[in-house]
């Protein structure tokens, strides 16, 4: 999946690993992670931090404890010795979050915004799409045959990183956060994750989370509210939006408190009209990066961004969530008045589709989860359902009726390149089966004609068949109504309706 690969720091002897000064489950599980391939490699390496002060938060002192991890404060880092390789962990060597420290060779392995220029180190890799850094590390030691299973410490670890910088998994987007999560659940020690999670709240926390609830800003004409915490634990955040979206006046709650280098955010939507997801989506496009689902997300704004703006964060959060709801057309299926006159008319391309009838994956009536990057999807597998999939890993079921009706099975093949496999997950047994090698081949016999037209502004459309959602499209995807049916009105992502749809003359 990337260039860099764990085996390329094997050729180096003297090699120390750093997690950020103020160290976090998530930086310290990543090195953790990347301590243990070294040690099997035959290597002795060391994990540091450096900073003011040493780890003081009562769960993180229990985990380097609990899962025996031997992480080490460096006071003076101007007085350390230079090591052949350092691998900065969670953060990106030079970053204001991190102290630098001199080394012949650099390595990065980061999930946040790429901040520093590449040629500023030697190898790495930066995955800001995903939910933790214990992810990256998980991924990178998977395509290294690393055994989780040998060490019930390390699964626990980058479990425990990935729980913490997720707020609880309510904030994972990424289906690579998900496969990890799913996986370290049969290996980690659940015990330990379940007592350093009920050591994650002090006193002190307690009123700090009591200060944000009374310092916030409502606005009663979209019924949200805005809270500024203290620096705290990202959990203690998630803790905070709890209990204010339980307000009868406030149905969009976002929490946010100032950190070196940025702001780390979270948001609550109990409104069908705002996705948590694609509120933190919209607040940190250009400035950050974020994710999570309908209900709960968070995400990371970075202070160099906002000051390029002319803005502290506190101004830009006020400014931009106000702007945000100002920035989207809403279109009500049911109920609409769109002109399909000044609309083109258009056709499926006669062009292969994979398809697999979902008993073929696994046997008749078991329950599965199809794992995309648009989402999961859950069925119970059946003679009855297809499993569609498009050349961009998008899957979706159909009923073989519709099938029958709209394709007809093909012997021509098509490719499907996209940033993640879909996979189809037995949820009784959580054996799981990459969906790909698994396709036969279709293409459309007509079907239904559809009126079709490019958006010029973010649109969200309220369909009937999705009562608790909306579709979100953004300018240059598809505005389509069926030429049968004009309460069917959906979006097309652009990049997958000009490669499967063509106009009707």
């Amino acid at each position: 999946m990337y260039n860099f690969k764990l085996s390329d720091l094997l050729v180096y002897s003297d090699i120390v690993i750093q997690c950020h000064d103020h160290p976090d489950a998530d930086t310290i599980s990543s090195g953790f992670g990347v301590y243990h391939y070294l040690k099997r490699q035959g290597k002795n390496p060391r994990i540091i931090y450096s900073g003011f002060s040493k780890i003081s938060k009562r769960n993180i002192q229990l985990m380097t404890e609990w899962l025996n991890i031997p992480i080490e404060y460096v006071k003076h880092a101007d007085e350390f010795p230079e090591p052949d390789l350092l691998i900065c962990v969670d953060c990106q060597y030079g970053q204001g979050n991190v102290t630098k420290i001199a080394a012949k060779a650099i390595a990065v392995i980061d999930h946040h915004l790429q901040v520093i220029e590449k040629d500023e180190f030697d190898l790495g890799v930066i995955q800001p799409h995903l939910g933790s850094c214990a992810t990256l590390v998980w991924d990178l030691l998977r395509e290294e045959y690393f055994d989780f299973s040998a060490d019930k410490d390390i699964p626990a670890s980058l479990y425990y990183g990935l729980l913490t910088d997720t707020n609880d998994f309510s904030e994972i987007s990424h289906p690579l956060d998900k496969d990890m999560r799913d996986e370290l659940e049969v290996y980690c020690d659940r015990g330990i994750v379940r007592r350093l999670r009920l050591c994650n709240l002090t006193i002190d926390e307690l009123e700090i989370a009591g200060v944000a609830l009374l310092r916030n800003f409502n606005c009663f004409t979209n019924r949200y509210a805005l809270f500024k915490s203290e620096f705290c634990d990202p959990n203690i955040l998630g803790f905070i939006s709890d209990i204010a979206l339980q307000v009868d006046t406030v149905e969009l709650c976002v929490v946010y408190n100032l950190r070196e280098g940025g702001a780390r955010l979270s948001v609550r939507s109990c409104s069908r009209e705002v996705m948590a997801s694609e509120f933190v989506e919209y607040i940190t496009k250009d400035v950050g990066s974020g994710g999570g689902h309908r209900e709960k997300a968070g995400g990371w704004i970075q202070k160099e961004e906002t000051d390029e703006l002319g803005m502290s964060i506190d101004e830009y959060m006020k400014i931009k969530t106000a702007e945000y709801f100002n920035s989207y057309d809403k279109i009500h299926a049911a109920e609409h008045n769109i002109d399909t006159s000044v609309m083109k008319k258009y056709a499926k391309k006669l062009i292969p589709r994979g398809f697999a009838v979902s008993s073929d994956v696994f046997r008749e009536g078991t329950p599965l989860l199809i794992r995309t990057l648009e989402g999961d999807t859950n069925i119970s597998s059946s003679s009855d359902i297809y499993l569609m999939a498009g050349m961009e890993g998008e899957v979706y079921p159909i009923k073989a009726e519709k099938f029958d009706k709209f394709y007809r099975v093909c012997s021509e093949t098509t490719s499907i390149d996209c940033e993640y496999e879909p996979i189809v997950k037995n949820e009784l047994t959580g054996m799981t089966k990459e969906l790909k090698p698994l396709l036969k081949y279709c293409v459309s016999i007509g079907g239904a004609p559809i009126f079709a037209l490019p958006l010029t502004r973010s649109t969200k459309v309220f369909t009937e068949w999705n009562p608790g959602g909306y579709m979100h499209g953004e300018p240059g995807d598809y505005l389509a109504v069926r030429c049968d049916d004009l309460n069917d009105v959906y979006i097309i992502n652009k990049s997958v309706f000009e490669k499967t749809y063509e106009e009707v003359k």
